[in-house]
Parts: C-alpha cells; sequence; structure tokens
C-alpha cells in the first residue's frame, strides 16, 4: 500500500468518525439498562432481543423485581398476505409484515415508551418449488426479526440516554 492510499483511508476514517458514522454493531448501552428484564408473546422475537442486549453488556434477568428496568414486547404479530396472482389464480407473490408493539418502563413502573415497530418484506413464490419458497420465507423472518432488533436497541439507547440526561452516542451526531 503506498503512503499516499493510506493518506487516503485515514482522512476517510476521521471524516467519518467525526460525522458521528458508526460500523453496525454492538450499541452502549447506559447504567439503567445494564440489568434488564425481557418478556415477549414470541419465543424468537425474545430470544433475539436477549441475544442483543448480551452482546451489548447487558446482564438479561428472569425475575423483574430484580431489573433496573423492563422491556415487554407485548403484542408481536406475523402477517403473510398474498401480493400477486397469476391468470390462473395461483399465488406468484407474498408480502410478509412483523408488528412489534412494546414498552419500556424503569425499576419504579414509569413508562419510558410506548411503542409499535413494523417491517414488511415482499417476496416472489414459485408454487413448482415449494421448499425452496418455505426456505426463503424463514430466512426472511429472520431477517425482520433481526431487522426489528436492530431498531429497538437503537431506541433503547435513545430512551435511556434522554431519561438520564446524558447525550447517547447516536444524540452526538448532532453536536
Amino acid at each position: 500500500m503506498s503512503f499516499r492510499a493510506l493518506i487516503h483511508i485515514l482522512a476517510a476514517a476521521a471524516l467519518m468518525s467525526s460525522c458521528g458514522f458508526h460500523l453496525r454493531g454492538n450499541l452502549p448501552l447506559p447504567d439503567q439498562l445494564q440489568v434488564i428484564a425481557v418478556s415477549s408473546t414470541n419465543h424468537a422475537v425474545k430470544e433475539e432481543m436477549v441475544n442483543a442486549l448480551q452482546a451489548s453488556g447487558a446482564q438479561v434477568v428472569d425475575d423483574e423485581t430484580a431489573a433496573r428496568s423492563i422491556l415487554d414486547m407485548y403484542d408481536v404479530k406475523f402477517d403473510r398476505k398474498v401480493r400477486t396472482i397469476d391468470t390462473r389464480g395461483k399465488v406468484t407473490g407474498y408480502v410478509l409484515r412483523y408488528d412489534v408493539s412494546y414498552r419500556v418502563m424503569n425499576k419504579d413502573g414509569k413508562e419510558l415508551r410506548n411503542t409499535t415497530l413494523a417491517i414488511q418484506r415482499d417476496y416472489d413464490f414459485d408454487p413448482n418449488q415449494v421448499l425452496q419458497a418455505e426456505e426463503e420465507e424463514d430466512s426472511l423472518k429472520e431477517d425482520m426479526i433481526k431487522e426489528l432488533t436492530r431498531r429497538i436497541m437503537r431506541q433503547l439507547v435513545t430512551i435511556a440516554s434522554r431519561t438520564i440526561g446524558v447525550p447517547g452516542p447516536l444524540e452526538h451526531a448532532s453536536a
């Protein structure tokens, strides 16, 4: 690598870090969310959320009385609707949609946030390749759950930082 290329790489890295850009990864959680209880009506969503919280350094506890805060994903819905059909009336495409309603409460029961997130994906369906279509749907559902988890994690960081009055990592970009 030439010296000139190294200078360009370092300059690009400095510019990106100064504007608040961060590589996708684990978001640091504030102290208020370091011991958290998670509940959900959907096992797959709860498991992904617990993994994300633990990867960010949080201790996830089963006992809500031992938690500093509670993440309650009280309504998780998955829906699959027909998007397109062919001339014979056979389905050729679907729309998959996840809706997650959740609330975050502190240990005193004060609600810090109550919101619903939605995500949807379209996919083409070939009735002659049912097994491949099922695998594709399962893969899309997993990706949707991961995306919902990332969105919730980003919101958790901003909720907690605003609650305790300390700018979170996402708020530094506007500073």
